[in-house]
């Protein structure tokens, strides 16, 4: 008979499920609108309408398919870190646990699709921006092949593959060196987030460097809420004894909890860089669409940060996972946010 924690193990799979396929039908729907938005001109053409409707509901379709590529990138780079700084050292000093990190593998390929549906949405909105024609596999083709953004990409999806198989290469065979493999492979895959970013614009090493490491930042953090998600709450827990589980709850909050406040620290720090280079004055955070959508993604982050505290305080006691679950929702609504935000012109531009 399953216990609760098998349960939730199973939930946990079936959220990871539905995120894979509402990232495939945001990325076909923004292909729809593409063709959608064809149509409405051939038709405009003809009765005088410009069919700037459907130009609008590609936008939005594009800046959504962006958070999703943000957050399948960085939840894919971080799942790694959890598991060298956190879940290992604390399943060493309890003596179990490790067999728990047999899920990383799915959840890492999960994200990794997440991240090509999505992708392939936000090209296609890219490519149609780029050229102003309608969309088409051969102007998509073209993006793909012959673009900066399309190599990007490319290599985008080459280190999420890699990543993805070394992680399910470690979480399989369980050796040390496999999982740092995987760390590097998701700090490169990460590097092309920062690619195609506004520090990349400015020209500058120190903006770049900046905001490659508000990236991992971000990555060690949320990803490794996703990690404990799958690792605490999943059907290999099930045989350890219930004082053993949560002794393996306490060491691995203590020392997530650790990493999390050095995260926050360098995200606060290097958030505040790109804050001055970005926003030039106090007008233009409320004034400008790229100032609304940060104060919009600030917003996200204290609340996440305030359950992050909670969860800190409860030492994976009471609430705790549901909390956990919560928090992790918010981290992927501020994924999304993080996407408006990269997609509008700084408030430096307007």
């Amino acid at each position: 008979m399953r216990d609760a924690a098998s349960d939730a193990g199973t939930r946990n799979v079936r959220r990871l499920a539905l995120v894979v396929v509402v990232a495939a039908v945001t990325g076909a729907l923004t292909l729809y609108l593409g063709d959608a938005a064809q149509a409405q001109g051939l038709h405009g053409s003809h009765s005088g309408h410009s069919g700037n409707a459907s130009s609008g509901e590609l936008e939005l379709m594009g800046r959504i398919d962006h958070g999703f590529t943000l957050a399948a990138t960085a939840l894919l780079a971080g799942l790694a870190p959890f598991a060298v700084f956190v879940w290992l050292p604390a399943s060493e000093e309890v003596g179990v646990g490790r067999e728990a990190l047999g899920l990383f593998g799915l959840a890492a390929w999960g994200l990794f699709y997440v991240l090509v549906f999505a992708g392939l949405g936000e090209l296609a909105v890219y490519a149609m921006r780029a050229s102003g024609e309608f969309f088409g596999f051969a102007l998509l083709k073209e993006a793909l092949l012959e673009t900066r953004v399309g190599t990007v990409w490319l290599a985008r999806l080459g280190f999420g593959f890699l990543t993805a198989a070394a992680i399910t290469a470690a979480a399989r065979w369980g050796h040390a060196w496999l999982w740092w493999v995987a760390v590097g492979l998701g700090s490169l895959l990460l590097l092309t987030l920062t690619q195609l970013s506004h520090a990349a614009a400015e020209g500058r090493f120190l903006p770049f460097l900046s905001d490659w490491v508000h990236t991992m930042a971000a990555a060690i953090w949320m990803g490794g809420l996703l990690g404990f998600v799958f690792a605490l709450f999943s059907g290999p827990l099930d045989a350890v004894e219930e004082d053993q589980r949560a002794k393996l709850r306490e060491r691995s909050v203590r020392r997530f909890s650790n990493v999390a406040t050095t995260a926050v620290v360098v995200l606060a720090s290097t958030g505040f860089y790109a804050v001055v280079l970005h926003v030039p004055s106090w007008e233009a955070l409320v004034a400008t669409p790229y100032g609304r959508a940060l104060l919009v993604k600030l917003g996200l982050l204290a609340f996440v940060l305030a359950i992050g505290a909670a969860n800190f305080l409860l030492r994976g006691r009471g609430p705790f996972g549901r909390l956990l679950v919560v928090e992790l929702l918010l981290a992927f609504g501020l994924f999304v946010a993080t996407g408006f935000l990269t997609s509008l012109p700084p408030a430096s531009a307007a």
